[in-house]
């Protein structure tokens, strides 16, 4: 299975293309051409004998400053799971993902194929909450007690995070891919796509509020001004990018504060800051993430993603646009530097990056807010003769305490998917020692090809 889709009219392009600069107008020249065509483009995916049908999407976006028609590519509502796990279009089992975390309907599909999510914090400014309120369990999930782990009944900013990522396949890698994710231009083009398809609250769209912040980006500086005066005093704005710095700071009669510093940052005269007990905050949410961002830029093993929901305020000094933001909160993921995949873990980096040299295909599974206690995978191979795909599970702790935690997991790949059909490795017990992967499937027996 690949990324490439066939048109009505016989040619065929590569969804991935959109975030290549050498490809993207092409691209873009074929999903024109295919909007509102009789003949709807498709996949190589078969369904009941059948290629399953993708719909094109108009809209609009800022390139080399101007305003011009873009077109993106969506499956179908409901068709998610017909697709093969290595398809662009494929959506991850809930069961096998942090999604199962939530109450039916904080995630709900609408019917045009958009994605519907209650946040825990809305984007309209009713009040600055200085300390993010606990996800609480819903009362029947409280009773439940022994029967399983809490679920969420609203999404928080992680959440958003690992939704917007998924969206976006950013959790997803293949050979083919190549250096793209280098190029920010497109990993910004791919959330924003995302993002304007997930409404929230009272129908609003997700992507109205998202600025993307990121080095190199020639567009980026007007779109998050544009997205800046466009949220006022009335919305938060959502800020995403690759942090580079979270630093304590003494400010005016020695009041102490957090600066957050983006990559690629100053080039936008964007400054964004938060309460100075934000720096305990984040170390203890999300330690490996702050460890990295406290070791010397070219040591880090991680590069960490952050999504900030702040208040924000546009002022000038002379001709120059000065951004101000005031965090409301802040979540961070690391993600392994080159391919931009999530990890959570050294050892999951190191599974990571030898699925990259060994040329594998494979998901990341997001955990969103799920608790600790639900099973999923830390990875699933793509490329191998499962059509569900093959979980890879890293156990990283290898104590007693764990133990029963480890064969509950063991129990459950075993039921699901039968013995010595899903890879394990024992990170704690043979730190060095990540043992071989399964076998690629013969491109010549894969489904599609």
């Amino acid at each position: 299975m690949s990324d490439w889709i066939t048109f009505g009219n016989g040619r065929r392009g590569r969804r991935s293309w959109d975030m290549d600069p050498r490809m993207v107008e092409r691209w873009q020249r074929l999903l024109a051409a295919a909007h509102g065509a009789d003949r709807r483009p498709h996949c190589d995916c078969l369904h009941e004998g059948h290629h399953l049908e993708l719909v094109v999407r108009r809209a609009e976006r800022l390139q080399a400053g101007r305003q011009v028609e873009a077109y993106h590519i969506a499956r179908f509502p409901g068709q998610g799971a017909l697709h093969h796990p290595s398809c662009p279009f494929h959506e991850t089992d809930v069961r096998r993902s942090g999604r199962s975390g939530y109450e039916e309907g904080v995630v709900r599909e609408m019917a045009n194929g958009d994605l519907r999510v209650a946040l825990r914090r809305g984007l309209r400014i009713r009040d600055r909450a200085d300390v993010p309120p606990a996800v609480a369990p819903t009362a029947g999930a409280a009773a439940n007690g022994a029967g399983g782990a809490p679920r969420q009944a609203r999404m928080t900013e992680l959440g958003l995070l690992h939704l917007l990522w998924e969206q976006a396949r950013l959790n997803t890698w293949s050979p083919d891919i190549g250096r793209r994710r280098r190029w920010w231009t497109g990993v910004r083009q791919a959330l924003v796509t995302a993002a304007g398809d997930i409404t929230t609250g009272r129908n609003q769209l997700l992507g109205d509020r998202l600025a993307m912040v990121g080095y190199g980006d020639e567009d980026g500086p007007a779109l998050l001004r544009r997205t800046a005066r466009s949220c006022g005093d009335t919305w938060r704005i959502l800020l995403l990018g690759v942090v580079d710095s979270i630093t304590l700071r003494r400010g005016r009669q020695d009041t102490g504060f957090v600066s957050i510093g983006f990559d690629g940052a100053a080039g936008y005269d964007l400054r964004v800051s938060a309460h100075a007990d934000w720096k305990q905050r984040l170390a203890r949410r999300f330690p490996m993430a702050m460890t990295a961002l406290g070791q010397p830029r070219g040591t880090r093993a991680i590069r960490v993603i952050g999504l900030v929901t702040a208040t924000v305020r546009v002022g000038c000094d002379g001709d120059r646009v000065r951004i101000g933001a005031w965090a409301d909160d802040v979540a961070l993921m690391e993600v392994e530097p080159d391919t931009l995949v999530p990890v959570a873990s050294a050892p999951e980096l190191a599974v990571a990056s030898d699925l990259v040299k060994a040329r594998r295909a494979f998901i990341k599974p997001l955990r969103f807010d799920a608790h600790r206690d639900v099973v999923h995978p830390d990875f699933v191979l793509t490329d191998t003769a499962d059509p569900r795909g093959t979980p890879m599970e890293v156990f990283g702790r290898d104590d007693e305490a764990y133990a029963a935690r480890r064969q509950e997991k063991i129990r459950y790949y075993n039921d699901v998917y039968g013995q010595n059909e899903w890879w394990c490795w024992n990170a704690a017990a043979a730190p060095r020692n990540i043992p071989p992967f399964p076998p690629v499937l013969d491109r010549g027996d894969r489904p599609g090809a």
